[in-house]
């Protein structure tokens, strides 16, 4: 709170005479010195743009100190509470807004008012506003929030719940013809089909499945972000992604030489989620093989892919990729190998954004082995070659969510174009897994008589 205090008197202090105040008194300085070269000059100009971010942090932190503002959030954060009625809602809400607690909603965005009854929310961490540049809720009379847009997609709150209530019956009719039983309250099927796609969604899909379909073989570098809520945790990493059709390819990742010093998340509490380096994980898969490869041991298990959807459904979590998926190049969902069927009917498409910048699309899975994983899945495309930039993926029980952007692609029809990239096993050794034992058979034994007990003598 001193440190806002302090913003606050700087932006006030330097709110009419700003850089140019600063810059000439530093050239008077300087020039009293001697000392007027170009690295100077270039150090004035340095100073002018810090000053220039101080007044820039210090004006965002005096529009969230606005009472008004303040008391909106603290109202629907009581309110909220206060309703058992609105728990669904709440729920529906967290994963685009987060807690809704008037402090993580404060420190989490920017927020100013559009009118008296809407608010919109600019995300502080910049992975979020490459899906999500700025939020718009509209509010009740009761200062329940009644509309949430993102872009273009524009929900009402009811309607959030019942895509909620439609993906969990899609869940349980996934189940059932998996041969998973789940105990459900659902009394009736609902129906699972996603409603039909506006025209200019169903033309972005067209042309990215016609760009997927172009490409047989794919080289990527990717930047990798990991969200858990349920543990407070953000985590960077980098790798290199390469897919070669139908069933080859590698995904490495190692943790990120530079992380960001502090998370824009924040949890529950309050706090900040705490930095942690990334996992390093390395999977190459070749034909019916997936090879799991540890560096640290300097060893490898071979897995046998998936071949059915209980075994995918049943055979490990999320981020288990080379357990999970069928085909192993969903290691990164929505980059390569697109399927038309599984793209258009599995999945329930809405555009965010849709400029000469990028194209944004978000997907919430409503049937298939995807709706068994994922909750909602977000998508950047380019506008010209309407290829993957960036795709984050929320898992099914929302508490973690995967970023991946990609950058230094290498498209082609010829795998051989690609150099060299399959990983060098020959000094690693590869783990034999115990056999498996069958269980011991259960045998009735005749168990010897005991002795009687001699009688106890009456007394």
């Amino acid at each position: 709170m001193a440190f806002r205090k302090i913003l606050f008197l700087l932006r006030h202090r330097f709110a009419n005479t700003r850089v140019s105040w600063l810059r000439r008194c530093a050239g008077r300085w300087w020039s009293s010195c001697g000392m007027r070269s170009v690295i100077d000059r270039r150090l004035v100009k340095c100073l002018g743009i810090v000053a220039c971010g101080l007044a820039l942090v210090a004006q965002v932190d005096a529009a969230n100190d606005d009472p008004q503002i303040v008391s909106v959030l603290r109202n629907w954060e009581t309110t909220s509470a206060q309703r058992d009625r609105e728990g669904m809602a709440v729920r529906s809400l967290q994963p685009i807004l987060g807690p809704i607690r008037e402090a993580c909603l404060l420190e989490r965005f920017t927020w100013s008012f559009r009118s008296s009854t809407e608010l919109e929310a600019v995300p502080a961490d910049p992975a979020e506003r490459q899906f999500s540049p700025s939020l718009r809720v509209t509010f009740n009379a009761d200062g329940q929030p009644r509309r949430v847009a993102m872009g273009q997609r524009q929900r009402d709150v009811r309607d959030l719940v019942k895509a909620e209530v439609r993906q969990v019956a899609a869940r349980e009719s996934m189940a059932r013809e998996s041969g998973i039983v789940l105990a459900s309250f659902n009394t009736g099927d609902a129906a699972t089909a996603p409603p039909m796609a506006s025209r200019r969604v169903q033309e972005v899909l067209t042309r990215w499945l016609t760009a997927s379909k172009s490409v047989t073989a794919l080289r990527t570098r990717f930047h990798r972000i990991d969200y858990d809520s349920a543990i407070e945790v953000e985590a960077h990493s980098d790798g290199m992604f390469v897919y070669c059709e139908p069933h080859q390819g590698l995904y490495h990742s190692r943790p990120s030489a530079k992380s960001p010093t502090n998370s824009a998340r924040i949890g529950l509490d309050g706090r900040r989620y705490v930095q942690l380096p990334g996992d390093e994980s390395s999977l190459f898969w070749k034909g019916k093989e997936l090879v799991q490869i540890d560096a640290a041991t300097k060893s490898y298990h071979v897995f046998e892919r998936p071949g059915t959807t209980r075994e995918v459904l049943g055979a490990g979590s999320f981020d288990a990729t080379w357990q999970t998926l069928v085909t192993p190049q969903t290691a990164l969902p929505l980059v390569v190998g697109l399927q038309e069927k599984e793209l258009r009917t599995n999945y329930d498409w809405e555009l965010v954004a849709d400029d000469q910048n990028a194209i944004t699309l978000h997907g919430t899975p409503v049937a298939g082995p995807d709706v068994m994983l994922y909750s909602s899945a977000e998508v950047v495309l380019d506008p010209n070659t309407f290829r993957t930039r960036a795709t984050r993926m929320v898992d099914v029980a929302r508490s973690k969510e995967t970023i991946h952007r990609f950058s230094d692609t290498a498209y082609s029809r010829d795998a051989a174009t690609l150099g060299k990239w399959q990983p060098e096993l020959s000094r690693f050794k590869k783990v034999i897994e115990a056999p498996d034992v069958e269980p011991a058979l259960l045998m009735e034994v005749d168990q010897p008589a005991l002795p009687l007990l001699p009688p106890v003598a009456a007394e």
